[in-house]
């Protein structure tokens, strides 16, 4: 009868796999890098020279997504993202200060993620939520930060009194030419909820990333990450 109905529909709702209903999905992202950087003042060893990296606090990051949940028990994720922020550069030598350069952070990070489902609730063909979390892979393609060392070859070998009157536009070539970008790998680990109404699917994760030579002078970094896209 219609409580035998009702039973049932409830144990359909709680316990039929969210993948029935997303195979797969695809879309973009947004994501907010949690991090702090100081103010950084090389050169001290070096009379009357300094160079300095301003300080900058978060960064925000955007991409695109892919996941695939038709094998059991896991799904697997892959996302690409761009992250940055801005920061100046500043530097003077015996001969003058060079102008500064408003320069930016920025990476562009692969991540591959395997995800499994920590709790998972579904309505048949019409929605489905999920809390889930995920380890995996990333790799990352990141802009330098100046050092002295740097600085030092682009005013031909002379620190001290070398011509810093063209720096600024060197310098600024030397760091965005991609084959002078930092490259590395990590790990990382995340958790968030994704829900699915319809062809429509979002997730709200956050992730943290082990990972050096990304975030200057740290070994890893986190990220509140959106997405919005299709399931299918």
């Amino acid at each position: 009868g219609v409580v035998m109905k009702k039973y049932i529909l409830s144990i359909l709702i709680t316990v039929l796999p969210t993948g029935l209903f997303a195979i797969a999905g695809f879309g973009l992202q947004v994501a907010q890098g949690q991090m702090k950087i100081e103010e950084s003042v090389l050169g001290a060893d070096i009379p009357g020279v300094t160079l300095t990296n301003g300080a900058f606090e978060n960064a925000f990051g955007i991409g695109a997504f892919l996941y695939v949940d038709i094998i059991p028990i896991i799904d697997l994720e892959l996302d690409f993202q761009a992250m940055g922020n801005t920061y100046d550069i500043n530097f003077a030598n015996p001969v003058g200060p060079m102008d500064p350069i408003p320069f930016a952070w920025a990476t562009f990070n692969t991540y591959i993620t395997v995800r499994k489902d920590v709790f998972s609730l579904s309505i048949p063909f019409l929605a489905a939520a999920k809390l889930y979390s995920g380890l995996g892979y990333n790799m990352h393609r990141t802009t330098p930060v100046a050092n002295i060392e740097m600085v030092e070859n682009l005013l031909g070998g002379d620190i001290l009194g070398g011509d810093v009157s063209s720096l600024n536009e060197n310098l600024e070539d030397f760091m965005t030419n991609e084959d002078n970008y930092d490259k590395s790998n990590g790990f990382h680990f995340q958790a968030g909820l994704q829900l699915k109404l319809l062809t429509f699917t979002s997730q709200l994760f956050y992730r943290y990333t082990m990972a050096e030579d990304v975030v200057p002078d740290k070994k890893g970094f986190g990220s509140m990450n959106f997405r919005f896209g299709f399931g299918i």
